[in-house]
């Protein structure tokens, strides 16, 4: 199991650390339209292929669709309370504790573990953790919510679309599905090497408050991971749908999460030093409950 696990990480792990390296090393990755593309074009190929490329039934996704509804419901919840017991701010801390890195490190890793066929559980809970980021988490750092930023976002109109387009039974054209392939295909790459770009502007000195970061790294783990398991042993969830709902739940923090605590003022530099200490804590975590299921 260590070996096959290892094997799926490590295409993972390589193309983050190139990435890293490259933003270190040269001007390849500054360009911020490099990061729009996956998220106009990439992403909402990704999920309209795998959406219209499913063999399970369009039934088996209102399931995922609502098993991380749940997790998240779960992990706010419990996340609101700890942050009180530990006398942490709710409003800068729960988004980071509750949304997890779905996107550019759950998708591929969900990918390499589980294959082809839990691509699109992986990117309906993707797409919904992003619409936390746009909702309770735009909510809880400015105080307002809005609602133009989440219909305006590509991935969930991509995410409808391939609802509906599923829903009617039509078959898509082969033309279409192979240029939905050819788009997807440049998507997990170049999400993993923006990972790394975002992990080599972290500094160290971040790391201050030690005691802190340890706490909320090892808590957003738990809090996903434990919510996940709650989740899993109420509702008849696929096994598919269980291994993916468990791996994406259990990502470290995302790196939207930094993005927007920089724009409102929310607690940056905790959040970056997060984002590093909970990565190697997610990846242990993950190796560890997969021995179960």
């Amino acid at each position: 199991m260590l070996s096959a696990y290892l094997n799926a990480l490590f295409p993972v792990v390589f193309c983050a650390a190139l990435g890293l390296v490259l933003a270190r090393t040269t001007t390849l990755l500054d360009s911020p339209a490099l990061s729009k593309l996956v998220t106009m074009i990439g992403l909402p190929a990704l999920i309209l292929n795998a959406m219209l490329g499913m063999e399970t039934p369009i039934w088996s996704v209102s399931d995922t669709l609502m098993a991380i509804l749940a997790v998240l419901a779960l992990s706010a919840v419990v996340g609101a309370v700890g942050l009180k017991l530990a006398g942490l701010e709710v409003r800068g801390y729960l988004s980071m504790l509750v949304n997890p890195n779905t996107g550019n490190l759950g998708i591929p890793l969900v990918f390499s573990l589980l294959g082809d066929q839990a691509l699109v559980h992986a990117v309906v809970i993707s797409t919904t953790v992003q619409i936390s980021h746009f909702t309770l988490g735009v909510w809880l750092l400015s105080g307002r919510f809005s609602l133009k930023a989440i219909l305006s976002n590509a991935s969930i109109v991509a995410l409808l679309v391939g609802i509906v387009w599923v829903a009617t039974g039509l078959q898509a054209p082969q033309a279409v599905v192979r240029t939905l392939d050819m788009l997807a295909g440049m998507t997990i790459p170049v999400m993993l090497l923006l990972l790394g770009r975002s992990l080599s502007t972290i500094n160290p000195r971040d790391l201050g408050h030690l005691g802190r970061i340890a706490g909320l790294s090892v808590g957003r783990v738990a809090l996903g991971m434990g919510a996940a398991l709650a989740v899993i042993s109420v509702l008849p969830l696929d096994p598919i749908v269980s291994q993916t709902l468990l791996i994406q739940a259990s990502m470290p923090v995302a790196v939207i999460s930094y993005i927007l605590a920089s724009h409102y003022n929310g607690p940056k530099d905790d959040i970056a030093a997060v984002i590093l200490i909970s990565m190697p804590i997610s990846l242990l975590a993950v190796f560890g409950v997969l021995q179960f299921f």
